[in-house]
């Protein structure tokens, strides 16, 4: 069995049930149409009652959430993968363009704040992002508009990308901290 077939099969089970439960349809909507805001608020409300470093945590992880968004667009550009009703499968729950699905830029994006904070030891917030990460991108492939294989890539580029920008900090971060020597010789 090839990986697209696996790809379609995966996704068959998930939105099987999509249209025969108007609750779970419900919640599956506002998962991927509203989770990503219900966490970006909760980190905006956090910085009120957090510390200096987690505000610098914050402006790291907003920097990389724009990387994200330019990796998916330079990955549209030369990777084309259809969406699920553009191949006639399944259900769809929601209105949405014929563009590439691979990544699923809504599960890239709450993927990349949890892992941001999951890997810099905000343990509760990376993980509960984590937890609305696995909820996005379930609710992504049950609203017909990605594969599960979507899904995962985009775990796994946010995780690379995390990877990645954690050492553009750092590297930016030494080089800005570097001590400088003032000589007071004429």
């Amino acid at each position: 069995m090839s990986i697209e077939a696996i790809d379609i099969r995966l996704f068959n089970w998930i939105n099987a049930t999509a249209t025969q439960n108007p609750i779970l349809d419900k919640i599956a909507l506002f998962s991927s149409h509203n989770l990503i805001a219900v966490l970006f608020i909760f980190l905006i409300v956090s910085l009120f009652f957090k510390d200096k470093a987690y505000k610098g945590q914050f402006i790291k992880t907003l920097i990389t959430v724009l990387a994200s968004l330019l990796v998916t667009q330079l990955i549209h550009a030369v990777y084309y993968h259809p969406r699920p009703f553009d191949l006639g499968i399944g259900h769809i729950l929601t209105g949405h363009g014929s563009s590439s699905s691979f990544p699923s830029q809504h599960t890239l994006t709450v993927m990349t704040i949890a892992f941001s904070y999951l890997l810099s030891g905000y343990r509760k917030i990376g993980s509960m992002a984590l937890l609305l990460g696995v909820i996005v991108g379930w609710s992504r492939v049950y609203i017909g508009v990605h594969f599960p294989f979507d899904i995962l890539g985009s775990f796994v580029i946010a995780f690379i990308l995390v990877l990645i920008m954690n050492l553009v900090f750092k590297e930016f971060i030494l080089k800005f901290r570097k001590p400088v020597s003032i000589s007071l010789a004429k």
